[in-house]
């Protein structure tokens, strides 16, 4: 790997997997520094009972995982017992990002239909503060996602009240959901970058107004130098995960799509993990 200079950020560069058996030895044959995987399904038990398999490809691969998410879950309505539940699986995710040492846990607060903005706010604060104080002794970060699936803290008005109120949060940032919100991501990223503690490289490309698919990074029309460059000014300590997300870009295509996004973002990347 590269040294780089006292003060600049170090990026290991990765992609969002299944953590098939496949996808570890891809990402090892081609020098990827990490995988992430995403537990959205109501029941986590299918993700439990898979663990010693997961484990073992870490070992054999020497292959980290950057970061778990959790998406599209509600935190803020619904009956007691549902919120109860996903609040004992949350933790028991950090339990396991503590066992395999994830760094990160990414989730989102919760969409609280029909709530004033103040009771979201309210709500999410004394929820993220609990999980915040779970994680923290355990060596996880929470990160809440900047997409809207169940999720209201997306934008600068809740990441104000929130990340004020529970200071140790971060934010996992994707450039693609600022854009599709009419947002500005390069705006976004110098004003919130200090919060960032993980990243996504998924592509968008809209024509005539209208989204087509998100393509590969390199592929697409979001301008990853210049929002490297932004992070690189806040001082950026995450890493860097590609997303695969077009269908075009699926099945056969699955692995040519990821590597054509790495061969676009690794000359961008101060540093990333070269096996």
């Amino acid at each position: 790997t590269m040294e780089t200079k006292k003060g600049m950020s170090r990026l290991a560069l990765g992609f969002i997997s299944d953590l098939s058996d496949q996808d570890f030895a891809f990402a090892a044959e081609e020098g990827f520094g990490f995988l992430d995987y995403n537990i959205n399904a109501p029941d986590i038990e299918y993700f439990l009972q898979d663990l010693p398999r997961i484990r073992a490809n870490m070992d054999r691969y020497g292959m980290p995982i950057s970061a778990l998410g959790r998406f599209g879950r509600e935190r803020l309505t619904g009956s007691s017992e549902d919120l109860e539940k996903e609040d004992r699986n949350t933790r028991t995710l950090i339990d396991v990002c503590q066992a395999l040492e994830v760094k990160t846990l990414v989730l989102g607060a919760g969409a609280g239909d029909g709530m004033t903005f103040d009771e979201k706010c309210q709500k999410a604060i004394a929820t993220l503060q609990s999980l915040a104080s779970y994680a923290r002794p355990r060596g996880v970060t929470l990160a809440v996602y900047n997409c809207r699936w169940a999720n209201f803290i997306y934008g600068p008005d809740a990441w104000q009240r929130v990340f004020e109120a529970v200071p140790e949060l971060g934010l996992k940032y994707d450039p693609s959901h600022a854009v599709y919100d009419g947002c500005d991501y390069l705006k976004e990223t110098r004003d919130w970058g200090h919060k960032i503690v993980h990243a996504h490289a998924k592509g968008t490309l809209i024509i005539d107004g209208e989204p087509l698919e998100d393509p590969p990074a390199g592929l697409d029309q979001t301008n990853w130098g210049a929002f490297l460059a932004v992070l690189y000014s806040r001082n950026y300590q995450g890493d860097l995960s590609i997303e695969p997300h077009a269908r075009t870009w699926m099945g056969s295509r699955y692995y040519a799509g990821i590597r054509i996004a790495a061969n676009h973002l690794r000359p961008l990347m101060v540093e990333y993990n070269r096996r």
